[in-house]
């Protein structure tokens, strides 16, 4: 496996070369193709890039392939534990749809190498499984997989200085380059472990329900089991009892689970030990080959499906689960009369357990959610904010500069406030009249006396504007470009009178005074270029339009109906972090602005925007997750071994 490893580590250069030469072979080649001026505008972008950086993107191209791998290599041979202490806030990230974009980025180029190198994959994969001593067949088994490639030319797009639109065409030529570049690498590593001597693991499909129909024995309905067992061949004499029958089956069912590729042998070791308290109970009571909704099978399924969703090499959850499990199993397996009761006992007991595992995760997590809730607050406050502040300067005559920072930033001055101190508070309200205040202060005083009591205010106003810039975390060069602007404003507008000249204002000096404000004005518009750039970061974006308006309209009407299906504990199916995992919802936001799910991927808890699940949703990357169960597994694997008979 080293020597495997070490080769391809070897080689991880050479395919970057190989893939940013190809792509630009490709852009070159299709750029007569481009109609319209913007694609040309974005072909022109990406090559004039690679011209000038295409030796340091490949060599960081190359850098990133060899520690994906390594990574890879090392989470298979040392899996990092997901700890089961509580949730620093810090420790959560929160999933936004820059974030989801990537997602997408990577798993189309996923899709690419999948499709072009479908057959050659699959034989390494085989092959790896063989070195690892393995006897199912798993795609995390191979640390040189499609996933591994895919994130590091995501990292290396993510490093050429282009815009957004440009690093697409980028990948999309860039994913077709490495597609036809790793069929070949993975071609030869094929071939070079073969000629190492290494045999391939035998393919042994997973039993697959029939595509386009419902499966050809369905748990859900009455008598399921007893129409199963009516299938079994029968040995002379032909008219075997109904109790061997019964016992035949559960034996047929249980070297299915046994067999079952998707559980860890220590689960398939504790539900094996109930293999023979099953039969007692079927012997006893009817209703377990009747009714898919006994307890016992209902409490093997519930096992298996916890299990599978925290693997014990991965997650220090799924250990403690078992310890939990085992003492339960043991008292079904020593009892000589188990019954339902018994069972059922045992199943309120495993879903207790399951409960309080959500709770206290919940509650570990109780810093992140009050954040996350304080965030949906503050996105609902702000535009009626906004709305409020845009009336209060409908009339007033002000720089841009400043006009931006009151609809921007400190709208979420106020709102933060507003949502951690609460409307009623002094200090909420000061803030709150801090925006009437600034303005008052920049009208021209009518007397000396006004000019004074400005004066006189303006350290409170200023300090109260600082305060609130300290409290979003302005940068400081904004800062200073506000303050700056407001403080040639003030200056303006507080000009000394001459005195005893006060109304003898000749129209000369009214001349000068209009040309010292246009200039004044002219200065503070030029010198506005932070504004420009500046990201108000709480306020929601609006994706880029994918299609035509009806479709897209449509699919985006699609995803958010689904987003409002999902309540806490749903199961669902996520692409994150360049995979897929199976994913509970612990919490969502009263608005369904922000949700917490917890899986068995590194870091544990995942907070997502509602903005990123929807685009992953209407990418084909996030669905709710509706599994067989494990008993439906081997039913239909005991149905494929009828049929091969």
């Amino acid at each position: 496996m080293k020597k495997h490893l070490d080769a391809m580590l070897a080689g991880g250069p050479l395919v970057a070369q190989q893939v940013i030469d190809a792509t630009v072979h490709r852009l070159r080649d299709t750029g007569a193709t481009m109609a319209l001026a913007s694609d040309r505008q974005q072909l022109f972008e990406v090559l004039e890039a690679l011209q000038v950086h295409q030796l340091a993107l490949t060599t960081a191209f190359g850098g990133d392939i060899k520690s994906e791998i390594e990574a890879a290599a090392q989470a298979q041979a040392t899996p990092v534990r997901l700890p089961a202490g509580p949730l620093r806030l810090e420790d959560l990230t929160l999933m936004d749809e820059d974030q989801a974009e990537k997602d997408i980025e990577i798993s189309r180029t996923i899709q690419l190498i999948d499709l072009k190198a479908e057959w050659e994959l699959r034989e390494l994969q085989a092959l790896t499984a063989s070195l690892l001593g393995e006897t199912v067949l798993r795609l995390e088994a191979n640390p040189c997989r499609p996933m591994v490639y895919a994130r590091a030319l995501s990292r290396a797009a993510h490093g050429i200085k282009v815009s957004k639109a440009s690093r697409g065409l980028f990948l999309r030529t860039a994913g077709f380059a490495m597609a036809d570049v790793l069929r070949d690498v993975y071609g030869d590593a094929c071939r070079r472990l073969k000629s190492w001597g290494v045999q391939p693991l035998e393919f042994r499909s997973a039993p697959i329900v029939r595509t386009g129909a419902m499966p050809e024995v369905d748990l859900t309905q009455p008598d399921a089991l007893l129409n199963l067992r009516d299938r079994l061949p029968k040995h002379p004499p032909t008219d075997e009892p109904a109790q061997h029958q019964t016992v035949q089956l559960l034996s047929r069912l249980f070297d299915q689970i046994l067999a079952d590729p998707k559980l860890e042998s220590a689960v398939k070791g504790m539900i094996g030990r109930l293999q023979a308290s099953v039969v007692r109970v079927a012997l006893t009571d009817p209703t377990l080959m009747s009714s898919h909704e006994h307890p016992a099978w209902t409490l093997i399924n519930q096992i298996a499906a916890h299990a599978s969703d925290h693997p014990q090499f991965s997650d220090s959850r799924g250990s403690a689960f078992m310890e939990f499990v085992e003492p339960l199993v043991e008292r079904l397996a020593v009892d000589e009369a188990p019954s339902a009761a018994l069972y059922e006992g045992a199943l309120s007991d495993v879903q207790a357990y399951i409960d309080h595992e959500d709770e206290a995760q919940l509650q570990h997590s109780q810093a992140a959610v009050k954040a996350l809730t304080e965030a949906e607050q503050r996105q609902t406050l702000m535009p009626l904010l906004r709305q409020q502040v845009m009336h209060q300067l409908q009339s007033s005559e002000l720089s841009e500069t400043l006009r931006r920072f009151l609809t921007g930033p400190w709208v979420d001055v106020l709102a933060r406030t507003m949502v951690s101190q609460g409307t009623d508070n002094a200090h909420t309200q000061a803030l709150v009249g801090t925006v009437d205040e600034l303005l008052w202060s920049l009208e021209r005083p009518s007397s000396e006396l006004d000019r004074d009591e400005v004066r006189q205010r303006l350290p409170s106003l200023i300090e109260r504007l600082k305060l609130g810039m300290e409290m979003i975390g302005l940068p400081q060069a904004e800062r200073d470009h506000v303050l700056d602007d407001l403080m040639r404003m003030h200056s303006r507008r507080l000009r000394s009178v001459p005195t005893g000249e006060a109304q003898a204002v000749t129209p000369q000096d009214l001349v000068q005074q209009m040309r010292d404000e246009v200039l004044d004005a002219g200065r503070d518009q030029g010198s506005d270029s932070w504004a420009q750039d500046t990201s108000v970061g709480a306020l929601p974006t609006v994706p880029m339009a994918l299609g035509g308006v009806d479709e897209d309209s449509r699919v985006k009407g699609a995803a958010q109906r689904w987003l409002q299906t999902l309540t806490k504990g749903v199961r669902c199916k996520l692409f994150l972090q360049g995979q897929w995992v199976t994913a509970h919802l612990l919490w969502r936001s009263d608005n369904g602005e922000f949700f917490m799910f917890t899986s068995s991927l590194a870091g544990g808890m995942h907070s997502m925007t509602r903005r990123a699940l929807e685009r992953l949703r209407i990418e084909g990357l996030a669905t709710t997750f509706v599994e067989l169960s494990l008993m439906q597994r081997a039913v239909d694997s005991v149905l494929q071994d009828l049929d091969d008979a």
